[in-house]
């Protein structure tokens, strides 16, 4: 088979290590795993990837340790799709008023159709048309995607996130995996990874261990990355919560590790309490990567993660509640069939719907029909409407 040549330029955030953000990694494996594309990805200087079929172009220059200025961030989409030779533009980026004008001027003045995925839930969806660049938008869940149907944006597709699929790992590496970490040999463990401060989920989840532990034994992991000095303060509240609820030997606080895989490996149950997902990916990568592990789910039963309770793949409860949390959590460690039922669902959900191979082929399918109606006079088929 001959090397694709139709090249699809994908505008995001950087797409390079480290792999924290579930935008920048949702860009690298569609672009990585086309078939009859080639996709080409922004990264900052210096930077290479290992992915064969996929180019790199260092459009965000050097990287510094402040953020890029917003000037260079909404000119540089512009001037991209004006220099580069490219089919297709693709925008991983939330709604946005001034990028989606950049990107919706610079294609247009080349010909070029544009696709924007929505990789943050919007806040609000009062008078988002504007802010939206594609034609179509690709919405991550039906939630999202129903949101914007009722403001009246016509053109709209569901296509969900993916992750890349790896073997399990091998039993007998997890008491290594343990001790590594320092977590004990004979206890289950429940892992909570996520954010501090995005939403309650981690005072949730804290407020919620005493309960559990009156019902049986256990160990706690709170798997979350310290961004900012307000992570560092909200990481020590709970540390002090824990501590004067006398539970601080069943808790190990950890923040950002070489592989979440190796702790989802010893994981019998994860839990994701969010109660919001406003400006954050609407089903988050690291939930996805868990229960593609094996690992019964527990969350905070709140669009869009009520998508999949009502799937019958991962158990809801009410969000900022820890003594429903306290209650799924005892159950699922008590009764290891239901566990174990609640595990193969979600791994066989995951891997037949969020596989990243299946994910880059849906969009291939759709970069043929937008190119193909791009080549029709006046057929406008994927106005935003």
């Amino acid at each position: 088979m001959s090397a694709p040549t139709r090249r699809v330029l994908y505008l995001s955030a950087p797409v390079e290590p480290p792999w924290t953000r579930s935008d920048k990694n949702l860009v690298r494996g569609v672009a990585a795993n086309l078939r009859r594309y080639r996709g080409c990805v922004l990264t900052h200087e210096g930077v290479t990837l290992a992915e064969p079929n996929l180019d790199t172009e260092p459009a965000w220059g050097p990287r510094t340790a402040v953020e890029t200025p917003l000037a260079k961030r909404i000119g540089l989409f512009g001037q991209l799709i004006a220099q580069r030779e490219t089919a297709l533009v693709h925008l991983f980026w939330p709604a946005d008023l001034l990028v989606a004008n950049i990107v919706r001027t610079a294609a247009r003045l080349r010909g070029l159709p544009v696709v924007h995925t929505l990789v943050r839930a919007p806040r609000t969806t009062v008078g988002i048309k504007q802010a939206l660049a594609g034609a179509p938008v690709v919405c991550l869940t039906q939630e999202t995607q129903h949101r914007l149907i009722a403001e009246g944006v016509q053109n709209t597709l569901w296509v969900p996130p993916g992750i890349a699929l790896q073997a399990p790992i091998a039993a007998g590496d997890k008491a290594g995996i343990r001790r590594k970490y320092r977590i004990p040999l004979d206890e289950p463990v429940v892992i909570y990874a996520g954010d501090y401060r995005h939403s309650n989920a981690a005072r949730t989840f804290a407020a919620a261990m005493p309960r559990i532990l009156r019902q049986t034994d256990c160990h706690f992991i709170l798997a979350c990355r310290i961004r900012n000095e307000a992570d560092r303060e909200e990481e020590a509240r709970i540390k002090g919560a824990i501590t004067a609820d006398g539970i601080a030997h069943h808790v190990t606080f950890l923040n950002e590790v070489p592989s979440l895989r190796e702790l989802f490996a010893i994981a019998a149950v994860q839990v994701f309490p969010a109660d919001s997902h406003h400006e954050k990916m609407d089903l988050p990568m690291v939930l996805l990567e868990g229960m593609a592990e094996g690992v019964a789910t527990v969350v905070a039963q709140k669009p869009p993660l009520t998508e999949l309770v009502q799937a019958g793949v991962v158990l809801g409860v009410p969000p900022m509640e820890p003594v429903s949390l306290a209650v799924a959590v005892g159950e699922l460690l008590l009764r290891e069939e239901r566990r174990q039922q609640l595990a193969e669902a979600g791994q066989r959900h995951v891997r037949t719907r969020h596989d990243i191979q299946l994910v880059a082929a849906q969009y291939e399918e759709l970069y043929d029909e937008v190119l193909a109606i791009a080549k029709r006079p006046r057929s406008g088929a994927w106005g935003i409407g």
